[in-house]
C-alpha cells in the first residue's frame, strides 16, 4: 500500500509539473495579471522596448497598483522618484508635469519607459545594467558591470533577477506580442529571449 501511495504521489507531481509547463495560459493569468495594456504598448511603441520588459518590471516595482508609494517616495506603477520623474518628463518635453500625476497609469508607464530607454541607450542594451542602474542608480550599474551582478547589494541583486524572471514568465503565458485591450491571451510563442546575453 506505501509503494501504491507513493506512485500516486509521483503521478500527481508529474501531472502538476507538466500542466504547469505546458498550459501557462491557463493559469498564468491568477499568478502574473496583465493590466494597462494599451499604455504599455503605446510606451513599447513609441521608446522601442519589448512590452513584456516594461511589464516585468511593472509586476516587480508595484504589482500593478497605481497608487503605491515606496518608504522613501517613489511612486506608481513604476515607482519612479519624483526628481527622476521631472527630468525625463523635461527631457520629452513635458512641461505640465506634477508628482500628482505620477499616479496616472498612461504617464507614470511612459515617464518609466522613457527612463528605461535612457539606461538602454547608455548601457547598450545590457539588461543587467539597465536594471541595476533602474533600482540602484549609476553606480550599482558600474558596480555590476565591473565586478558582476554578485557584487551588488542583496536588494539590487535580486531586483534584477525577479524581473528577468517575471519577464520570463510574462513571454510564456502571454507571448511576446500580445495586442491592447481586454480580449484573450496572445499564443505562445518561443520562450524568454536568447538575445539578453546576460552574463
Amino acid at each position: 500500500r506505501l509503494i501504491q501511495f507513493g506512485i500516486v504521489i509521483m503521478l500527481l507531481l508529474i501531472g502538476v509539473v507538466f500542466f504547469i509547463k505546458y498550459f501557462p495560459q491557463i493559469w498564468g493569468e491568477a499568478v502574473y495579471p496583465l493590466e494597462y495594456k494599451n499604455e504599455i504598448l503605446s510606451s513599447a511603441t513609441e521608446f522601442g522596448l519589448e512590452r513584456n520588459f516594461i511589464t516585468a518590471v511593472i509586476f516587480t516595482e508595484s504589482r500593478f497598483n497605481k497608487d503605491a508609494v515606496s518608504r522613501v517616495g517613489a511612486r506608481g506603477l513604476m515607482q519612479l522618484m519624483p526628481t527622476t520623474a521631472r527630468g525625463v518628463a523635461n527631457s520629452l518635453g513635458m512641461s505640465d508635469f506634477t508628482q500628482e500625476k505620477l499616479n496616472d497609469p498612461a504617464i507614470n508607464i511612459r515617464l518609466g519607459s522613457a527612463y528605461l530607454k535612457q539606461q538602454y541607450d547608455k548601457y547598450s542594451g545590457n539588461y543587467d545594467a539597465i536594471l541595476a542602474h533602474y533600482n540602484g542608480g549609476p553606480s550599482a550599474a558600474g558596480i555590476l558591470m565591473s565586478l558582476g551582478q554578485g557584487a551588488l547589494n542583496r536588494e539590487t541583486n535580486g531586483f534584477v533577477s525577479r524581473v528577468k524572471n517575471i519577464w520570463q514568465a510574462y513571454d510564456n503565458i502571454y507571448g511576446k506580442n500580445w495586442e491592447g485591450g481586454s480580449g484573450a491571451f496572445g499564443i505562445k510563442e518561443d520562450s524568454f529571449t536568447d538575445s539578453l546575453n546576460i552574463k
